[in-house]
């Protein structure tokens, strides 16, 4: 179980990018592959945080809030704001402050 969610992560985590991208290059399915690697980091973030064990609680909250982060930010390239990038750089903040912690 663990192998397929760490996989459908990581895959996520790279349609995401990928959608970052196209939609910088102003492709109109851009929000909708970013919309498809958002699922799987959002879902693997939140079951992390529903099964972690409680030591790790504080952290598995931060990164589902960097996950929030990035669905506030769909909803702005959806909406064709141009904020959405402030979302991006709020949940890449995170993500950094996250990778110098230790999980247990």
């Amino acid at each position: 179980m663990t192998k397929v969610l760490s996989t459908s992560y990581y895959l996520g985590m790279v349609v995401l990018l990928t959608g970052i991208i196209l939609h910088l290059a102003e492709l109109e399915y851009a929000f909708w592959i970013y919309l498809i690697g958002l699922i799987p980091v959002f879902g693997v973030r939140a079951f992390n945080l529903i099964v972690g064990k409680p030591e790790n609680f504080r952290k598995n909250v931060i990164l589902v809030l960097s996950a929030f982060a990035l669905t506030m930010a769909g909803g702005a390239m959806f909406y064709e704001r141009t904020y959405w990038v402030i979302f991006i750089a709020i949940s890449a903040v995170l993500d950094m402050y996250i990778s110098f912690r230790k999980f247990s």
